[in-house]
């Protein structure tokens, strides 16, 4: 029998956009804490955005990540998995939060 696979992380257009705005620094620590993400590390800064279920947020130094578990039809096309919604300096959470359809 073979191991599980790990979860899968999907963007959203708007995050791939966000990223595309980074500096070459940022995207890779951004890119080192979403296979953390992916792996199920337990030392991962996240934490449950208050009010917006079933939304988390993931502290990257000044970046942060919005994301959820995909849902059970976008997990049934192709397993479970995580939808990268916004990836966003600090400042822009308030803002980036309302913006979010659950």
């Amino acid at each position: 029998m073979s191991p599980p696979s790990p979860p899968r992380l999907e963007l959203s257009r708007r995050a791939a956009r966000d990223l595309r705005k980074l500096e070459r620094r940022d995207v890779e620590r951004l890119r080192d804490a979403l296979a953390e993400l992916r792996r199920g590390a337990a030392n991962l800064d996240v934490k449950p955005l208050r009010g917006s279920a079933p939304w988390l947020r993931l502290r990257v130094g000044e970046l942060r990540v919005l994301y959820r578990p995909l849902s059970e039809e976008e997990a049934a096309a192709g397993g479970a998995g995580w939808l990268i919604a916004r990836v966003i300096p600090r400042g822009e959470l308030d803002r980036a939060v309302a913006s979010l359809d659950s």
